[in-house]
């Protein structure tokens, strides 16, 4: 798993590139942890390149999920791929997390004419 992240202000992007598992929990959420320390207004989740996670990888965004809500952050996922589209809609992901395409995405929270990512 390889997280990079981007920073547009008061809007954080994780970009997650690989399989998320068990082993990559601690990375991401240190990750985590440093970008909700900023007090962002969002935080943007770009699944992309993101082609598989498991029940820990969930567990993790649900912990997220209670983490932005106590922080006032918005957390967006966006761009997810189709892999991941199936994986959020079979455990009924797609009914508690905010998610965008990348244009959406872009258009709310990255006004302006060089802000592409």
């Amino acid at each position: 798993m390889k997280v990079d992240v981007t920073d547009h202000g008061q809007c954080k992007i994780m970009k997650l590139e690989g399989e998320f598992f068990l082993t990559s929990v601690r990375q991401v959420e240190d990750t985590w942890n440093r970008l909700v320390a900023e007090a962002p207004s969002v935080i943007g989740i770009d699944c992309k390149e993101m082609c598989f996670l498991d029940s820990s990888a969930i567990g993790t965004f649900v912990k997220f999920l209670h983490s932005s809500m106590s922080h006032n952050i918005k957390l967006i996922f966006f761009d997810l791929n189709d892999s991941i589209i199936k994986i959020f809609n079979k455990a009924k992901l797609n009914k508690i997390f905010t998610i965008m395409t990348r244009e959406e995405f872009e258009s709310v929270f990255l006004k302006g004419p060089h802000t592409s990512l």
